[in-house]
């Protein structure tokens, strides 16, 4: 595997999966047990590693963008797999 061609953070990509998921940056913080700025950062930080919009905002609501849709479900995969880890080690 080329290690370097890995270009983000696996807890930015975790804040994506539960905004998308929860809805919302406060919900994701809640979710996170951490607050809703830092989720909003970790998620800017993500969207500027990759070079890409994961989200609009229209009006009080977060909405995924194209990109942000491609990406959801590998990320969701990587939870999933991510969770049977954590599962498997206990």
């Amino acid at each position: 595997m080329e290690w370097k061609s890995i270009q983000f953070d696996w807890n930015r990509a975790r804040a994506f999966l539960v905004t998308a998921e929860e809805g919302s940056l406060s919900a994701a913080g809640r979710a996170l047990g951490t607050a809703q700025p830092t989720v909003g950062r970790q998620i800017s930080a993500l969207e500027k590693e990759l070079d890409v919009v994961l989200f609009d905002r229209v009006g009080k609501q977060l909405v995924l963008t194209t990109s942000g849709l491609e990406l959801v479900d590998h990320v969701r995969k990587m939870s999933d797999a991510a969770a049977r880890v954590s599962m498997a080690a206990s």
